[in-house]
């Protein structure tokens, strides 16, 4: 689950950079303009049978045919529309507008922050000298950025004065690896740490590779068994998990077949019985095992908003055997196990994940038999957990 959601990020940040050039492109050589069409003005549209003249013209793609793939592919990724929302893309005299020069792009969160991010690394690029070359640690890093600098920079081209919205900002495009600490070892903070665009607005790329994208999105997608397979071999190659017992027993599709590892280590099953268990079945065969996580972490430290964690939140439906995953830990408490055919896999949710809230409420400072039986008393929960940034990335 986790290498899908990576496979899909990476394509959709990816046919996005396409995009963004095509639109600036098209801007460059006239073709985004206002039309009119039966005494009713179209702002800053373009015709889509004029736009594949261009692209054939300009060698972004090889025939119409392709063209019209590749502009539905950016119609279904939320860059492009109709201008009325009447038709796929098409090649016919017809009209259709970039989200972003109609403000619609805002409908969708992932659009909203990449363009943030491409408007920011413009203006700092173009406006100041926020975006320079730092060497740290004997590395050179091109265009990177102190972060209170630039939010120095921003808040001064805002105009308002008002710092808090511009460091949130630029906490969502860390959490979205849009921009990184440079070592990985800070979530954004408004201090003098360096930054960097994670992401190349700049580079070469024709419309054709969107095709690509798409492709490499589908295949993931398809190939990968729904039975989970894909999550017990990732889960089986996982060095930190070699010290679990086997669960490869409980391994069924039917969730009424698999025995529920909630009761069985964590007390998170729905049933009085299993909650009786408070999650030591382990202690009565002699073998409780060892904690997955790789260093401790207290709660002050995930607290510290400079630190480099960032917040994921899951909504889980608990099946016949419970939510599928146990807590460890006595606050913060984490996530030990996941069973990889359970809900909280289906979900998203991976070991070392810390448990920051349960339906709204905070539970840092719970242990995890408090969290447990919290959660047993529900049907349904939504989950916040504090994940380390480079884990995250992989999910």
């Amino acid at each position: 689950m986790g290498r899908r959601k990576h496979v899909w990020h990476s394509n959709f940040y990816g046919i996005f950079i396409i995009g963004e050039q095509i639109r600036l492109q098209m801007q460059q050589q006239g073709l985004i303009r206002d039309r009119r069409y039966h005494l009713r003005k179209f702002k800053n549209c373009f015709v889509a049978r004029d736009a594949i003249d261009w692209l054939l013209k300009m060698y972004h793609v090889q025939s119409r045919v392709e063209a019209v793939r590749a502009m539905q592919i950016l119609l279904q990724n939320g860059m492009i529309h109709h201008v009325v929302d009447d038709h796929e893309f098409k090649d016919q005299n017809l009209f259709y507008r970039f989200t972003f020069d109609d403000d619609t792009y805002k409908l969708n969160k992932d659009l909203v922050s990449l363009y943030r991010g491409v408007i920011y690394y413009r203006k700092m690029k173009s406006e100041s000298e926020v975006l320079r070359d730092f060497y740290h640690k004997g590395v050179l890093y091109s265009e990177a950025f102190y972060g209170n600098d630039a939010v120095d920079f921003i808040v001064a081209t805002n105009g308002n004065g008002d710092r808090g919205p511009v460091v949130a900002d630029f906490r969502d495009l860390l959490e979205r690896n849009i921009i990184k600490h440079v070592t990985d070892d800070y979530h954004f903070s408004d201090d003098r740490l360096i930054y960097e665009f994670s992401l190349d607005f700049n580079r070469p790329c024709l419309l054709h590779d969107v095709l690509d994208m798409a492709s490499d999105h589908k295949n993931s997608t398809t190939t990968t068994s729904s039975s989970g397979v894909e999550d017990v071999e990732e889960r089986n190659s996982n060095p930190d998990l070699e010290s679990l017992p086997d669960m490869s027993s409980s391994l069924t599709i039917s969730p009424a077949q698999r025995p529920s590892i909630d009761s069985a280590m964590s007390g998170l099953s729905s049933s009085p019985e299993s909650n009786a268990a408070d999650g030591d079945s382990f202690a009565s065969l002699g073998q409780e095992p060892k904690s997955v996580l790789v260093r401790p972490v207290t709660v002050k430290e995930l607290e510290n908003t400079s630190s480099p964690y960032v917040k994921k939140t899951f909504k889980i439906q608990c099946d016949e055997m419970g939510f599928g995953f146990v807590l460890r830990g006595s606050s913060p408490c984490y996530v030990q196990t996941v069973d990889p055919l359970g809900p909280a896999a289906v979900a998203g949710m991976k070991v070392r994940q810390f448990i920051s809230t349960v339906n709204g409420q905070n539970v840092l400072r719970m242990d995890h038999r408090q969290v447990g039986q919290l959660i047993a008393q529900q049907t349904q929960i939504n989950v916040t957990v504090l994940v380390y940034r480079s884990d995250a990335q992989r999910m």
